[in-house]
């Protein structure tokens, strides 16, 4: 069931952060005409062109919300305000392509500003957990609350920071807190100090203070301490275990820039998969999606032609809004070269019109159609997912599941089961405050689709969430079970 937040309390977004920092971008007022006027461009753009607009949130809502909005624009107005206003609205559309961002310039500012959480955490088990080693705190402290809230109380609210495709649901947490320190600035702004209550990890209460970070310093802690965090050093790996007859496969991308990457993907799949045709003995195989935002759609396919039993097309259908790119004056400055045209071409002479020109559908013609390969894998596949699984990974995943070619194991993902958007994004800056507005052009219908669209992620076959133990011995709870308890299964099923 759809939840939609209280517009009320969405308006105390940044609240908080009003001080007499003269130099915090965050702070940068607007005056009332201008930021009315900012508010309407911004809404002319995604009701012209968005091509999901109404599908999770009516047009009456919609209209609800923005009126709701924009009459709180009564006065000046701080940039930090703005943003929380379009925050709420992108996140209320229901697409995890749909998104906002502050300048390049802003956010340059905020790397060297301390007014940051200073500690990567975790969400396990519903327990917000200190998730780097070789700091004061040690990994698996539990936060039970931040400057007086509690620690649930601050997860619904940051979970608007997050779109997911569909309706609001609790991957969307899970996904917040992986980006905690900005989120909470989003929502509570700078803050001189943190007055932390935690559970240690032999399960005592107390309260400690802790000093604000720089962006730049969180995120080199991040990047040099993170605890429990799966490390890949390169988009895509391959191995065999002879002795357990089984393979794992772990794709960390769907994107791939430039021909030479692209060639690559495609000779590690060929390569991978005429291994596997030759190994007889090898008779499960594990796809790792975990931490894959998506990517190319053809790189997704290729994949699956691997495990296809029969000829499939990359989506069913795919619409647009548009014949034309509108708004063209407040597109981004740096947005590819000749990319307006690139995509302007398409619509042209791709999309033809239907339900009285409201909406252009993608000629069928142009839609790639794909064959099993002939090195296809006809053994046990099993995929594993977790809640950053968007977009062509988790349609690759919807594909796998409903064509009936493998098991989910994992996490529901937060992309969805039935559709979602894609083709390429379009990219404006808004014209006073330079806020980033992004969106994708097309709506895409999938194939091998859930039989309606109930806009949550796809449901894993067996729900393997991280645990506490899990968490704090450092194991990988979904590897194991498949290999523990899912590939012995498939032996005995045999015999």
């Amino acid at each position: 069931m759809q939840k939609v937040y209280m517009v009320s309390i969405i308006l105390l977004l940044l609240g908080s952060c009003k001080s007499n920092e003269s130099d915090n971008p965050f702070l940068k007022i607007m005056d009332k005409e201008t930021a009315a006027n900012e508010f309407q461009i911004f809404k002319n753009i995604l009701k012209s062109s968005h091509p999901s607009l109404n599908l999770y949130v009516k047009e009456k809502r919609f209209a609800q919300i923005m009126d709701s909005l924009e009459k709180t624009i009564s006065d000046n107005i701080s940039f930090g305000e703005m943003f929380s206003k379009y925050n709420y609205i992108t996140n209320e559309i229901g697409c995890a392509h749909t998104y906002v961002s502050v300048s390049d310039e802003v956010y340059d500012s905020l790397l060297r500003r301390p007014y940051f959480f200073p500690l990567p955490v975790k969400l396990v088990e519903d327990k917000l957990l200190v998730n780097v080693f070789d700091w004061s705190l040690p990994e698996g402290t539990e936060i039970k609350a931040i400057n007086g809230e509690s620690v649930p109380k601050i997860i619904e609210k940051i979970r608007v920071c997050e779109a997911v495709e569909g309706y609001h649901r609790q991957t969307q947490g899970k996904i917040a807190v992986e980006s905690f320190a900005l989120n909470y600035f989003y929502l509570y702004g700078r803050q001189n100090k943190f007055e932390v209550r935690i559970r240690d990890t032999i399960g005592f209460e107390k309260d400690v203070s802790l000093l604000p970070v720089s962006l730049s310093e969180w995120n080199d802690t991040y990047s040099d301490n993170i605890y429990y965090y799966d490390r890949v050093q390169c988009d895509y790996d391959f191995k065999i275990d002879e002795v357990n007859a089984f393979a794992v496969m772990r794709i960390r991308t769907f994107r791939s820039e430039g021909s030479e990457r692209q060639e690559a993907y495609k000779n590690f799949c060929k390569n991978s998969f005429e291994l596997l045709y030759r190994k007889k003995n090898i008779s499960s195989l594990i796809i790792d999606l975990r931490e894959n935002l998506g990517g190319d759609l053809t790189n997704s396919s290729l994949l699956f032609s691997y495990l296809a039993k029969e000829d499939f097309k990359e989506y069913e259908a795919a619409i647009s809004k548009i014949k034309e790119i509108p708004e063209t004056n407040y597109l981004e400055k740096n947005f590819e070269i000749g990319k307006k045209e690139l995509i302007n071409e398409t619509l042209s002479e791709e999309f033809s019109p239907v339900l009285s020109k409201t909406f252009y559908k993608l000629v069928d013609t142009f839609i790639d159609r794909w064959k099993p390969d002939k090195y296809s894998f006809k053994g046990n596949v099993y995929i594993i997912t977790n809640s950053k699984v968007a977009s062509a990974a988790s349609y690759f995943s919807v594909m796998v599941k409903n064509a009936g070619v493998g098991k989910i194991v994992g996490e529901e993902t937060s992309g969805g089961t039935y559709s979602g958007n894609g083709f390429a994004n379009l990219q404006y800056s808004l014209p006073y405050s330079k806020i980033k507005l992004v969106f994708p052009y097309a709506h895409l219908i999938y194939s091998y689709k859930d039989k309606e669209n109930r806009g949550h992620g796809l449901l894993p076959d067996y729900e393997i969430a991280d645990s506490y133990q899990s968490f704090k011995n450092n194991e990988d709870r979904q590897m194991f079970y498949i290999i523990d308890s899912l590939i012995p299964q498939s032996f005995k099923y045999k015999k």
